[in-house]
């Protein structure tokens, strides 16, 4: 799985896979093989590159804590798609008109919002599928719908625009 670490103000690419108990992890461009065991439920015996670890981790909303004996790194972990996604929408910038961009191929499953609707930040727009999986794509800031450019069940492209919001 490939995620994003926010780590303070900058970004790292994170992937995980699993092998048989065994992960291979990658992050930013150093990959590593992994073993870990979970004697606890927030307790990891990690065996890294031969060199042993231990580590605690905690998780409030989407705010990570890993503690190790040396100190804490606070962390949060998106989806690289949804990380992605979000980042296409703030290009649009915070005046003016913002374009909803669909994050890659799929379908229009529910659109949830209508033309001259008000939206906050986070309110969900739309459901879209893609690889069988469905996503909601929300509203990165507050404001209003101006144009839905996409109805339900109609396959899109990635990038194309969905929605317009003022």
């Amino acid at each position: 799985m490939k995620f994003v670490a926010l780590i303070g103000d900058r970004h790292v690419n994170v992937e995980i896979d699993n092998n048989n108990g065994d992960y291979s992890l990658t992050i930013g461009e150093k990959t590593f093989t992994v073993n870990a065991i979970r004697p606890e439920p927030q307790f990891f015996s990690l065996l890294v590159e031969g060199k042993s670890y231990e580590v605690a981790l905690s998780k409030r909303d989407d705010l990570f804590e890993a503690y190790f004996y040396n100190g804490t790194v606070q962390f949060q972990l998106i989806e690289a798609r949804k990380f992605r996604a979000s980042e296409l929408t703030k290009k649009s910038g915070p005046g003016g008109p913002l374009k909803v961009h669909a994050p890659m191929p799929g379908k229009i499953v529910r659109i949830a919002v209508t033309e001259n609707s008000q939206v906050q930040e986070g309110d969900a727009l739309l459901i879209m599928e893609a690889m069988k999986m469905q996503n909601e794509l929300k509203a990165p800031r507050h404001g209003k719908v101006l144009q839905i450019l996409v109805s339900e069940g109609a396959p899109v492209s990635s990038q194309q625009v969905l929605i317009v919001m003022e």
